[in-house]
């Protein structure tokens, strides 16, 4: 019986060739078995760290009240709000808003306020930047909110969410991922 001689390989720590003694052997000495299995023991506990993040933030999300993950979302939305209409003017007085949107520069103001439209807390339509001064002095600045807001969107727009009563009831999954999926969209934007 003939056997063939193992072909050189390439070693996976250090790029010198080497021919393999064994079947499965990746390195080519004891200093670069060494080396090799430190990686692959930190790449594994890497993984069992981010598992272990998961089921922590799992965990805390079922403990959650349903006011505090409204929090959240809401923190997730005004921060994508904020991200979206970073270096627009200020949907009310038209003044430039800062370029930053990190640290509350500017307000996520809704035009339809959410103590009077709760059903309207998470559409975007509804939410534009808005300075600190006409969110919050001028308790929205609506009149001019609304001229700005037709000038951005169109009036039949506008008119839509003046109308909208849909009923809106979310549950704690749905707060969940309504967090999860304004924080990934103000990820990209600033990445962009």
């Amino acid at each position: 019986m003939i056997t063939k001689a193992p072909k050189p390989r390439k070693c996976k720590v250090c790029p010198s060739l080497f021919t393999p003694k064994l079947p499965m052997q990746k390195v080519c000495g004891p200093m670069c078995a060494l080396t090799f299995a430190r990686s692959v023991k930190g790449k594994a506990a890497k993984v069992r760290q981010v598992k272990e993040r998961r089921e922590t933030k799992a965990a805390l999300d079922a403990i959650r009240t349903k006011p505090q993950l409204v929090a959240l979302a809401q923190k997730a939305f005004n921060g994508f709000v904020r991200a979206r209409d970073a270096g627009k003017p200020c949907i009310s007085c038209a003044q430039p808003l800062p370029p930053t949107a990190v640290g509350g520069a500017f307000d996520c103001g809704h035009y339809r306020s959410v103590g009077s439209a709760v059903h309207m807390r998470f559409v975007e339509d509804n939410a534009h930047g808005q300075c600190k001064h006409c969110n919050r002095h001028l308790a929205g600045n609506h009149v001019a909110y609304r001229a700005g807001l037709i000038a951005r969107i169109g009036s039949q727009r506008v008119e839509q969410i003046e109308c909208d009563q849909t009923l809106r009831k979310y549950s704690k999954e749905g707060l969940i991922e309504i967090a999860r999926h304004y924080r990934e969209e103000e990820r990209k934007l600033r990445a962009a």
